[in-house]
């Protein structure tokens, strides 16, 4: 897996963790918050967070359960187990294990 942005997720009416509650949820986790990026989602009514941590996740499954820890749309992350776990057990093709963890965007 390569390390690389946690990427959540927060719908319109979620709240978004202040960057000093995702140090202390990370801090919990045995890992340091190195980077904070929040942004309007391209919807306009929720918000992407990017965050990066050390160590880095060394799987799939720990990124989705960093994600449900930092409070992530449940709906997504729930759909993200499932992806996840066929990244990790190599039963998808390189082109999808690439693009299993997406934020969407407006097409």
């Amino acid at each position: 897996m390569t390390p690389g942005p946690i990427k959540l997720d927060y719908d319109k009416g979620m709240k978004v963790p202040l960057q000093s509650r995702m140090a202390w949820l990370a801090a919990r986790a045995g890992l340091t918050l190195l980077t904070y990026d929040k942004r309007r989602s391209p919807s306009g009514t929720g918000w992407h967070v990017l965050v990066t941590v050390t160590p880095s996740p060394c799987t799939c499954m720990e990124v989705v359960a960093l994600q449900a820890v930092f409070g992530s749309d449940p709906k997504r992350e729930a759909c993200n187990i499932n992806r996840a776990r066929m990244v990790d057990t190599k039963q998808v093709t390189p082109y999808w294990a690439s693009r299993w963890n997406v934020l969407y965007g407006k097409d």
